[in-house]
């Protein structure tokens, strides 16, 4: 069974390598999401999001929650 696979992003369409396999090496690692964040994101993609998708969508979700 693959631990890799090359997936396109959902939000910009950029090609990336998701490694759910070995989850810990994968490149989403990087950016940590509360629970309310990954909701956040599920209700507008489905599928694995890249890196820097990720902190875009994070900070969205921050901007449009008020403190």
């Amino acid at each position: 069974m693959a631990c890799h696979e090359t997936v396109t992003c959902p939000r910009c369409d950029r090609t990336f390598e998701c490694r759910v396999g070995t989850i810990l090496r994968c490149q989403c690692q990087d950016v940590v999401l509360s629970e309310e964040e990954r909701y956040f994101i599920q209700q507008q993609y489905h599928g694995c999001l890249c890196a820097d998708c990720l902190r875009d969508m994070k900070t969205a979700f921050q901007q449009e929650t008020p403190a």
